[in-house]
């Protein structure tokens, strides 16, 4: 009885130390393929309500240029998220509209010092199994605020 005690007494505590999916994601995708070393710094800015799941993205082009877009998807009760580009926004100093939207299937991994969250991008196209379709892989992890 003791330990079931404690057990719930303990929980509110083990739940708050995980990480919250919430928040800025930097790392890479690549392009050119799943197969491809090609790659691009991408952050992702994500807001979690419920299962809905909102934010933007940031790619960093080769020119230096910033392309960013609106996301919109879901978080399914495995972790993984459907996310779309949705909505293209740019500002007075960036007007690069882009070539095409993508879609991505992420799993998020959280871990108390290396959370990651690891998928796919894809061109959407009417064409679904076109092999001209643009696709690639990112790999992001938590961005953590410096301390002093």
């Amino acid at each position: 009885m003791k330990t079931i005690l404690l057990s719930l007494l303990l929980l509110p505590v083990c739940l708050t130390a995980q990480p919250a999916l919430d928040g800025l994601w930097e790392g890479t995708m690549t392009v050119g393929g799943i197969y491809s070393d090609k790659t691009l710094p991408m952050q992702l800015y994500i807001t979690v309500e419920g299962q809905r799941v909102t934010g933007r993205s940031y790619v960093t082009l080769p020119d230096g240029n910033i392309l960013r877009m609106d996301l919109q998807g879901y978080l399914y009760h495995d972790r993984s998220m459907a996310l779309a580009e949705v909505n293209f926004v740019g500002d007075p100093e960036n007007k690069i509209i882009p070539e095409f939207n993508r879609q991505y299937q992420i799993v998020y991994k959280p871990d108390l010092w290396d959370s990651t969250l690891k998928g796919f991008w894809q061109e959407v196209s009417p064409e679904a199994l076109s092999p001209d379709r643009r696709l690639g892989r990112i790999v992001l992890r938590k961005h953590k605020d410096e301390r002093a």
